[in-house]
C-alpha cells in the first residue's frame, strides 16, 4: 500500500497522495504566495508573513521546498517590478525576508532568483555614477553592501560590471567620441574595478565595451598623445612601437601568380632509320599568367601604431602603414595592397575593419 505523500498516511494501492491532501496543499500555496507578494508590495510585515509560513507548513502541508519555490518565484516578480533609483530601504527588506522565511539561501536561488536581482540592484547603483550621482567611491560601497546581502561569484560580479560599463559606452558613444569628461569616468571606472577595455573575452568582443576602448585608442593617436591602452603581444615591436589591438581567428588570404601554356601542339614525326624518328612541327605554346587568392590559415592580427602583423601557424606577414597603397574594405576584411615590384596582395577576413581603417588614416594623415 502506498502512502500519501502529504499526510503519511495510506492512499491506496495505485495512489500517491489523498485528492483532498493535494487540494489543501494547493490552497497553502495559494496563500503563502499571497503573504510574499504583500510583503514585497509593503501591505504585509514581516512578522505577518512569518506566522503565515508557520500557519501553512503546519496546517497546509507546505514543505520547505514549497517555501523556497514560492520564495524564488515571488522574489523574481518583485524584481521585474522594481525599477532604478533604488533605494537602501528595498535591500534592508530583502534581508529581512531571507532572515525570517527559514529556508537556506541556496534553496531560494536554485532558480537564480536571487543572483537576478542583485545584478540589477547592482546595475542600478553602478549606473549612478555614470550619471554623476554618486561618487564611484560611494557607488562601489553600496555594491558591496547589495552582495554581502545578495552573495554572487566573481565571475558574475565582473559580468555585471562589464554590462554596466557596456550601458555607459552605448550612451557615451551616441555622438560617435567620448567627451574629456566622459573618458574621465571610462578610465577611472576600469582602473579601480581592475576591468579591462582591451583583450576582450569573446563574449565582450564586438560590443560596446569594444567600441569604448577603441575609441580612446584613436582618440589618444589623433591628439599625438601615447596610447592609455596598449596590450602585451608575443610579437617583436620595434622602437617607439605599440601594439593596440589584436584580433583572433583571422583569415589570411594570399594573391597567388598560376602560369600555364595554351596552343602547343605536339607536331609529328617520321622514321629516319632503323630504331631512329625525327619530330618537326612542336610548339610549347604562349604563357598565360591567372592571380588566385590562397588561403593561409588562420591566426592573430595585431594592430600597432606602425604596423599591421598577421601571425598565423604556417605564415606570418608584416604590412607597414607606410608601404600601403590601396584598402578594399569588406563587410568582414579588407584587402590591403602594398607598394613594391612583385608586391601581392593580402586579403584579411573574420574582424570588423573599422578601427584599423581609422589608425590607418590618422596615422597616414
Amino acid at each position: 500500500m502506498a502512502t500519501c505523500k502529504y499526510c503519511g498516511k495510506s492512499a491506496g494501492l495505485f495512489s500517491h497522495y489523498h485528492k483532498e491532501c493535494e487540494e489543501k496543499h494547493d490552497q497553502g500555496k495559494t496563500i503563502l504566495d499571497g503573504a510574499m507578494r504583500s510583503y514585497f508590495r509593503n501591505t504585509t510585515q514581516i512578522g505577518e508573513l512569518r506566522k503565515v509560513i508557520t500557519k501553512v507548513s503546519q496546517n497546509f502541508f507546505i514543505s520547505s521546498e514549497d517555501i523556497s519555490i514560492s520564495s524564488g518565484k515571488c522574489m523574481d516578480e518583485w524584481t521585474n517590478t522594481i525599477h532604478r533609483p533604488f533605494h537602501s530601504s528595498q535591500l534592508a527588506k530583502v534581508k529581512d525576508f531571507l532572515n525570517n522565511i527559514g529556508v537556506p539561501y541556496q534553496a531560494i536561488n536554485s532558480s537564480e532568483a536571487l543572483d537576478r536581482l542583485c545584478q540589477k540592484m547592482l546595475h542600478g547603483f553602478m549606473a549612478e555614477y555614470f550619471i554623476n550621482q554618486k561618487t564611484l567611491q560611494r557607488s562601489i560601497q553600496i555594491a558591496q553592501q547589495v552582495m554581502n546581502t545578495l552573495p554572487i561569484s566573481r565571475q558574475q560580479e565582473q559580468d555585471a560590471y562589464y554590462e554596466i560599463l557596456g550601458q555607459a559606452g552605448k550612451n557615451f558613444l551616441k555622438n560617435g567620441c567620448l567627451t574629456p569628461s566622459e573618458q574621465q569616468k571610462v578610465d577611472e571606472y576600469v582602473s579601480t574595478l581592475g576591468l579591462s577595455i582591451i583583450n576582450l573575452p569573446a563574449s565582450l568582443q564586438g560590443s560596446n565595451i569594444e567600441e569604448l576602448g577603441q575609441s580612446s585608442i584613436l582618440s589618444d593617436i589623433q591628439a599625438g598623445r601615447h596610447p592609455r591602452y596598449v596590450i602585451n603581444a608575443p610579437i617583436i615591436l620595434a622602437k617607439g612601437e605599440d601594439a593596440l589591438w589584436c584580433y583572433n581567428n583571422v583569415t589570411m588570404y594570399q594573391e597567388k601568380i598560376r602560369r600555364e601554356y595554351v596552343g602547343s601542339t605536339g607536331g609529328f614525326s617520321f622514321r629516319v632509320m632503323k630504331g631512329a624518328r625525327y619530330r618537326t612541327g612542336g610548339f610549347k605554346g604562349h604563357p598565360v599568367e591567372t592571380s588566385y587568392m590562397e588561403n593561409m590559415g588562420i591566426g592573430s592580427l595585431y594592430v600597432t601604431n606602425k604596423n599591421i602583423i598577421f601571425m598565423g601557424q604556417t605564415r606570418s606577414i608584416k604590412v607597414p602603414y607606410s608601404k600601403i597603397i590601396g584598402i578594399n574594405p569588406y563587410s568582414d576584411g579588407m584587402e590591403v595592397q602594398r607598394d613594391g615590384n612583385n608586391v601581392k596582395h593580402s586579403v584579411f577576413q573574420g574582424f570588423d575593419r573599422s578601427f584599423v581603417l581609422n589608425i590607418i588614416n590618422i596615422i597616414s594623415t
